[in-house]
């Protein structure tokens, strides 16, 4: 049993900052925009070593979280990550891992299974429990269920979405033509998966005991309150026109959304669907996405979400500490009055302790004037 190891929570705090998320979603009046912390350690496993050895990775994730539970005074919800690799769903249908040389490098899948459209029609569909990763996905969920305070929570399988999962599985340029040439056979795909997917979440939140346990259904650590807690990853969705978008995406997402009265969609970015993106079946709608890809956008986000859903700007390409305050400090001066932005910062273990205090206090400053210029549409 690993439960001591975890630094002692404090319940009330933590309930504190539940709360002010919860607010946050809400639109009703904070004091301070939240400020989004995820960080990961390679300096005793690689990233390859956490990915195939869940004790590895839960130790290393335990570590990270006492690290901002001792550095980071507010805000931060602890949560431990269960991370295989983003293709689970894919080695469902039997596709191999793809390793890189480079250890610290994400794995990928190795080929494709699916050279003609014709061949979707011959795909089985997978056992949620039995079939590629998930087994590995259950036991190690199921494992930080059972060895952590229930004030720590556990971040979903990253399982992407329909499209990213249609991704893998098909030939690359067969992906992009089929939208147009086997639009049948492509519906036919990503209904499956999306049934799959949904599979797949009932068995995640069976095995931390239930969904409230979860910071989503998906990758994202960053704490949602319920009933928001649902997740869908379409980064494809960045290279299609807002048509492909409208026939393909949101149908397949919205049965991955559907009962959840709201969520959050990632896309790294760009946006081109934006204008599309509250079609989905949601009443509170969020956008979890690449500063770097999305900073483009920032004013059609504005326009989009205004008053209505919140945005988390990941910083997630290395930047340093002053891209991070001057690219906070713009989606502020930007999204004011109307759109809540949220940093979210990818750290490792090249940030110092005092690198952790002095750049959240930094972006506290920020945060305070940004919720104070923001209108909050249900006081």
């Amino acid at each position: 049993m690993l439960m001591e190891s975890i630094a002692e929570v404090d319940h009330n705090e933590i309930e504190k900052r539940k709360e002010t998320i919860s607010r946050m979603w809400e639109y009703k009046k904070i004091d301070h925009i939240p400020i989004g912390v995820w960080i990961d350690d390679f300096s005793q496993y690689t990233l390859r070593e956490q990915c195939e050895d869940g004790l590895k990775q839960f130790e290393t994730m335990v570590n990270c979280a006492n690290r901002c539970l001792r550095n980071l005074p507010d805000d931060y919800i602890p949560y431990v990550r269960i991370w295989p690799g983003y293709m689970t769903i894919a080695t469902m249908f039997g596709m191999e891992i793809y390793w890189s040389d480079d250890p610290n490098q994400a794995p990928g899948t190795k080929g494709h299974i699916i050279e003609v459209m014709d061949d979707v029609y011959n795909l089985k569909m997978p056992d949620a429990k039995k079939d590629g990763l998930m087994p590995h996905n259950l036991k190690w969920l199921s494992y930080a269920d059972k060895n952590l305070p229930k004030d720590v929570y556990i971040a979903g399988i990253d399982l992407g979405g329909p499209l990213n999962t249609a991704k893998d599985l098909l030939e690359t340029n067969l992906l992009y033509t089929s939208f147009l040439d086997s639009p049948d056979a492509m519906h036919y795909l990503l209904k499956l998966v999306a049934e799959l997917q949904r599979k797949c979440n009932e068995e995640i939140i069976r095995a931390v005991d239930g969904l409230q346990r979860l910071t989503c259904t998906d990758f994202d650590p960053i704490w949602a309150p319920l009933p928001y807690k649902g997740f869908v990853s379409d980064d494809v969705c960045s290279a299609l026109s807002p048509d492909i978008f409208k026939i393909f995406s949101i149908p397949y997402n919205n049965m991955i959304f559907d009962g959840f009265d709201g969520g959050r969609l990632h896309n790294c970015g760009p946006n081109p669907s934006a204008n599309l993106y509250h079609r989905h079946d949601i009443k509170r709608f969020g956008l979890n996405c690449s500063y770097k890809y999305s900073k483009d956008d920032i004013q059609v986000l504005k326009s989009v979400f205004s008053g209505k859903g919140i945005i988390e700007f990941n910083f997630d390409n290395g930047e340093s500490a002053d891209e991070i305050l001057k690219g906070f400090e713009e989606i502020a001066n930007v999204l004011s009055p109307d759109v809540i932005g949220m940093p979210v910062l990818f750290l490792n273990e090249s940030w110092r302790d005092e690198d952790l205090r002095s750049i959240y206090a930094d972006l506290r400053k920020i945060s305070d004037d940004y919720a104070g210029a923001i209108e909050w549409t249900c006081e």
